[in-house]
């Protein structure tokens, strides 16, 4: 819905262009969802209390990438995972300072956590990095002879074009700021047209699977880029609900759903073995990377993908014992005196997850 109507606005009320190729929520944007609850943006553009800049001496920061399951699509801000995640390790380190910077968002593929990434995280000085992902990339395997990156694959690049050249020019003219504003006093009209026209499924395709080598080439330039500040990075596939809530032929208006339920499943499937494969090889270069997957009940689900309050509580409760190891590697670490450290702490010790 938000993509429709953003296209009709020639400010894009809700998202920014940032990068060549990225976009993200603006900050102080209000992002509502169907079932009556909304996300908001802080100053700095993400979902969740701001961080200090510089980092403080002795925090421990983890940055999470994602799409909407990590954003948190159809919660509030305080029943998102990173929220419970600050509670459980408030809970669990009570004599230590953990940020916890969620720069997931809605619509995200591989290549825009990339983007993500380079843009916000790194200079954020994460001591560890979390990627959540692997819904949003099957829908690029409905692109034939798939470039990398292809344009094809990059949601609202429509509106992201005319951004960026307008901040290239300064600014917006006076004449998009008055067709802005009049967007704004027509969004009622224009979203009850939306919500009200028929929707059908997609049309059938052969699904193309370089869509999983690109989602598993930007897999590891994530780590790359981490392997290269020495950050450890945690790598995790979202869970689906698919092959126990939905008939295998079920078909969905979903663009991140390809042919059916079972074909869908399939290619999260086939997503999560390179995820797998990544972090092999990177602990096998002795990288500290970790795989995390996760079992949840069917009520934990809001659909195939999203999750409940206590969805999202669960998948930070899986994080909380995974990230455990990293924060007290990180403790022993700091407690040596410098002139005694021998180089990095051993890549294998806190990855023990899968």
């Amino acid at each position: 819905t938000r993509r429709v109507l953003l296209h009709s606005d020639p400010l894009a009320v809700l998202i920014s262009a940032h990068g060549e190729l990225g976009y993200r929520p603006r900050p102080h944007s209000v992002f509502r969802y169907g079932n009556g609850t909304f996300a908001t943006t802080n100053s700095m553009g993400y979902r969740g209390p701001v961080v200090r800049t510089p980092k403080p001496s002795g925090t421990f920061r983890i940055i999470l990438l994602g799409e909407s399951t990590t954003h948190g699509w159809g919660v509030m801000d305080d029943e998102t995972i990173d929220a419970y995640l600050r509670s459980l390790l408030r809970e669990r380190y009570p004599d230590r300072s953990v940020d916890v910077v969620n720069l997931a968002f809605d619509g995200y593929d591989s290549r825009q956590l990339v983007e993500r990434q380079r843009s916000d995280g790194m200079r954020l000085e994460p001591d560890l990095i979390i990627v959540n992902a692997g819904i949003n990339d099957v829908r690029n395997a409905r692109f034939k002879d798939l470039a990398d990156p292809d344009p094809r694959t990059l949601i609202w690049e429509g509106v992201l074009q005319r951004l960026r050249k307008e901040q290239a020019r300064g600014g917006p003219t006076i004449w998009t700021r008055i067709k802005h504003y009049s967007y704004l006093a027509r969004l009622p009209t224009i979203a009850r047209q939306y919500l009200t026209a028929p929707h059908t499924p997609h049309e059938q395709v052969t699904p193309n699977l370089e869509a999983a080598d690109v989602f598993e080439r930007n897999l590891k330039r994530i780590a790359a880029l981490a392997s290269q500040a020495n950050i450890p990075v945690m790598f995790s596939t979202p869970p689906s609900s698919l092959s126990f809530r939905y008939a295998a032929n079920a078909t969905s208006t979903f663009d991140y759903w390809v042919v059916d339920a079972a074909t869908t499943q399939h290619l999260r499937d086939e997503l999560a073995r390179r995820m797998q494969r990544v972090v092999a090889n990177e602990r096998s270069g002795r990288h500290q990377a970790a795989y995390i997957s996760h079992r949840l009940s069917a009520e934990m689900f809001l659909d195939d993908a999203h999750l409940t309050s206590s969805g999202n509580r669960q998948m930070a409760l899986d994080f909380v014992d995974a990230i455990a190891p990293y924060i007290e590697a990180r403790r022993i670490a700091s407690s040596i005196p410098r002139r005694i450290r021998r180089g990095p702490i051993d890549a294998e010790s806190p990855a023990r997850v899968h």
